[in-house]
């Protein structure tokens, strides 16, 4: 199936499920940006196998947003909520930097 697609399928499922609105709100947003960011992992491996340095320093700007920007919102979610948010068993890990 193409990538696209199944990441369509893994959103529409993610906002079709019963869980409760917010949780499918963290869920999605998780996703979504954690797709992005292991894509911008992927980008910055190729142009560091390239020898592009300034590109390099780019994209690991960008990375860098998408992890904070991630933090950012478990920051609101535990406020909202009092509750750390988790991924579900099924999910797929999200990618953070080391």
């Amino acid at each position: 199936m193409n990538k696209n697609l199944e990441r369509q399928k893994k959103i529409d499922q993610i906002f079709s499920s019963q869980a409760p609105a917010i949780d499918r709100l963290a869920e999605g947003y998780h996703y979504i940006l954690g797709q992005h960011a292991e894509e911008s992992g992927r980008e910055i491996e190729l142009l560091k196998a390239l020898g592009d340095r300034e590109q390099v320093v780019k994209e690991q700007i960008k990375h860098s947003l998408l992890q904070h920007v991630l933090s950012v919102f478990d920051d609101c979610y535990f406020r909202a909520t009092g509750e750390l948010w988790q991924p579900k068993p099924n999910d797929e890990p999200e990618v953070r930097d080391e």
